[in-house]
């Protein structure tokens, strides 16, 4: 699995912060290793984690039929 790193200083931890951007009321969520590199909607999150169990339950049954093809 490729490892994320950050165009500007090479690093490989990120961390989400939530901010208010200027004459807003909605907060956001900014993707930082220290300097922002991506912005999110924090309405994202749960279909993002309902993406996430998907793909989840699809490799675990591909696992499934893997172990059944070399038994």
């Amino acid at each position: 699995m490729a490892v994320s790193t950050c165009i500007k200083c090479n690093g490989h931890s990120f961390e989400l912060a939530l901010f208010t951007p200027l004459g807003d009321s909605r907060k956001l969520t900014i993707v930082q290793c220290g300097t922002p590199v991506g912005v999110m909607d924090p309405t994202m999150g749960p279909q993002i984690e309902a993406l996430k169990s998907q793909i989840a339950a699809i490799d675990e049954r591909l696992n499934r039929i893997a172990k059944a093809l070399t038994d």
